[in-house]
Parts: structure tokens; C-alpha cells; sequence
């Protein structure tokens, strides 16, 4: 918990509750498994600190291990095991300098513009099926969009969203938008249709990007591959309103490294940055080859963003273990 950057996009906060939560749990002898303790922990700060997060960072905190990347459905919150980090892929988090909260207003605006296209969504899928009627519908395919596969969304689902929508007239045609941690504000314009795109085409990128991460090819093609993931990714969080200068700078210095390695011959040894987080600042996380020369890279990125930003950033690297591995430490006072 202690390195752990506050507000920096790496779940400072939902690493706080998991910590606290475990030793509140250790001291009166309660037995939590990960999963249990994650979602009381997303309870907390939704509805204490009144924060609408997912439930990602409580998990990846909770349940996270070293060398791991955490494979989570959330629907809503199913762990699909771990994927080993390859040996010669690493991860790095740079931190921006820029403060990102996902209690801020950018992030709930997003929130609840996707909760909006899944309920305009709910009405035409329903609608599609024969439905009729003046009931309300049932939540689209029990309440997910990502149940939406990219190729649906093309067909069918991105003519039936509007690009905004008040929230005045939206809860006048449609009333709920199915989600009880956040509300609509009348006088309020949301987007919708990027906000309820972003979670589709995000699942199917982590879906590829898991694959890809498990094929045995140690190539310049798979880290290609995972690169491009992750500047989609990165390209659909500033769609949806979601970034910001000094995030996109560091991920441009990326995309700047490998064109100036491709120019001269070389391949890359860095190939991939996103945004991390609910976006808006916070950290970036880079994709490159594992060793020195990736370490090189790294390093003469952040001399060349803290020149031109005078920020000098903090560096974190690859994965760690989570509460449920680390479990507590009683410490006993000697009278």
C-alpha cells in the first residue's frame, strides 16, 4: 500500500479499502475469500464515499498476483483465473502528474451515457424480438453491454443511439437507465454513444489481448498485436472524453519511439501505452520488450517528458501480489 501513487490511476483508493478491510478482518478472525472481500470493498466506495467505479481495482487488489495479469469477467465480478506475463514482454506505469479520480464529473458523465445506450439499447433489442408494449424492457441480455458482440453493434445498435440526449428528455422517453449508483441530472447533456461503444469494443480488445498474451510466439507480430490493443484502447478513452494532454503526450512518445526504430531499420523496443484507471489523468501503462534494452527505452522516455513538463515522474513495474495472497500480519505489543 505504502508505494502505491495516490490519485495516480493504480487504485490507490481500492488498494486503502482491501488493505483496511483485511486487517479489520484478520483482527476479529473473519475468513473472506478474495472475491467476497473485493465486492464489499466496491460497496464501500460506492455507496460511503460515493464514488461509481467497477469493480476492477478491488479485484486486481484483492486478488492480484506477481508476474500475473488478473483475467476478471465483470458480470459482475467472475475471475477467469490468471495470465503469466511472458518472459520477454514487461509492463511499466508511468505516472502523468496529473491527478485522476473516478469520483470526478468527466468519469460519471461517461458512467452513465453507457448506462443510458444499455437502456435505449434494452428498448430496441426488445423492440427487434417482437416485443410491444408499454412495459419497460428488461435490461439488454441481463443488464451488459459488452454482451454485444462489435460486429452487432455495426449491424444493428450504433443507429439506434443518439449521439446525446438531455437528461430531461432522456428520462421522459425512457426513465431508468438501470444503474443505482449514479443519477441523471435534468439540465445535463450526456453523450451516448461513444460512452456505450467504449465497454463493447473494450471487452472484445481484452479478449484478443488475453489470447494473444497465451499464443507461445515471442515475435515482433504478438507484440505488434498487443501494442495496437492497447493505443485502441487508449484512442477510445480520449473518444469518449476520457484523457488528457499530459496522458496522450507520454503515449505519443511511445507511438514517436517506434517510429523513429522502424525509420532506420530497428525494431522497437517498446510497443504499446494506454491510459489506465477512469482515465483523466493518472498513470500510463507502456508494453515493450523485457531487459535492458526495454529498460533503456523507458528510461530515456520519461528524461524527454520530464524536460519538456519539468515533472519528474514516478516508474512502477509488473504486477504484485494482492490481499488474499498476502494476507495479514498480527503484530503483538509486549507489556
Amino acid at each position: 500500500l505504502a508505494i502505491v501513487p495516490e490519485g495516480k490511476g493504480v487504485s490507490s483508493s481500492a488498494s486503502l479499502e482491501v488493505a483496511t478491510m483485511s486487517a479489520l478482518l484478520g483482527a476479529y478472525g473473519v475468513q473472506l475469500e478474495g472475491r467476497e472481500l473485493a465486492i464489499i470493498c466496491q460497496k464501500v466506495e460506492n455507496l460511503v464515499v460515493g464514488a461509481p467505479c467497477g469493480i476492477m481495482d478491488q479485484m486486481a487488489s484483492a486478488l492480484g498476483q506477481h508476474s500475473q495479469l488478473l483475467a476478471l469477467l465483470c458480470q459482475p465480478a467472475e475471475v477467469q483465473g490468471c495470465v503469466p506475463i511472458p518472459p520477454h514482454i514487461a509492463f511499466w506505469g508511468v505516472d502523468s502528474g496529473v491527478r485522476h479520480s473516478v469520483g470526478g464529473s468527466d468519469y460519471t458523465s461517461v458512467r452513465v451515457g453507457a448506462f443510458m445506450g444499455m437502456r435505449i439499447a434494452s428498448e430496441a433489442e426488445h423492440k427487434r424480438r417482437g416485443g410491444g408494449g408499454s412495459s419497460e424492457p428488461r435490461p439488454l441480455r441481463s443488464g451488459y453491454l459488452v454482451s454485444v458482440t462489435p460486429s452487432e453493434y455495426m449491424e444493428w445498435l450504433q443507429g439506434e443511439l443518439p449521439e446525446s440526449m438531455s437528461g430531461a428528455e432522456f428520462k421522459n422517453k425512457y426513465g431508468s437507465h438501470f444503474d443505482s449508483v449514479t443519477s441523471i441530472q435534468d439540465d445535463k447533456t450526456y453523450a451516448i454513444r461513444i460512452p456505450a461503444a467504449h465497454p463493447i469494443q473494450e471487452h472484445f480488445r481484452v479478449s484478443v489481448f488475453r489470447q494473444a498474451l497465451l499464443s507461445p510466439v515471442g515475435t515482433p507480430d504478438q507484440l505488434q498485436v498487443l501494442g495496437e490493443l492497447m493505443l485502441q484502447s487508449h484512442a477510445s478513452y480520449s473518444a469518449c472524453a476520457l484523457g488528457s494532454a499530459r496522458t496522450d503526450r507520454l503515449v505519443e512518445l511511445v507511438r514517436e519511439h517506434m517510429e523513429a526504430a522502424r525509420a532506420t531499420g530497428h525494431s522497437p523496443k517498446l510497443y504499446g501505452a494506454k491510459i489506465t484507471g477512469g482515465g483523466c489523468g493518472g498513470t500510463v501503462c507502456i508494453m515493450g520488450v523485457a531487459g535492458p534494452d526495454g529498460e533503456a527505452a523507458v528510461q530515456s522516455l520519461v528524461q524527454k517528458y520530464r524536460s519538456e513538463t519539468g515533472y519528474n515522474p514516478k516508474v512502477f513495474k509488473g504486477s504484485s501480489a494482492g490481499a488474499a495472497e498476502f494476507g495479514h500480519v498480527i503484530v503483538k505489543l509486549l507489556q
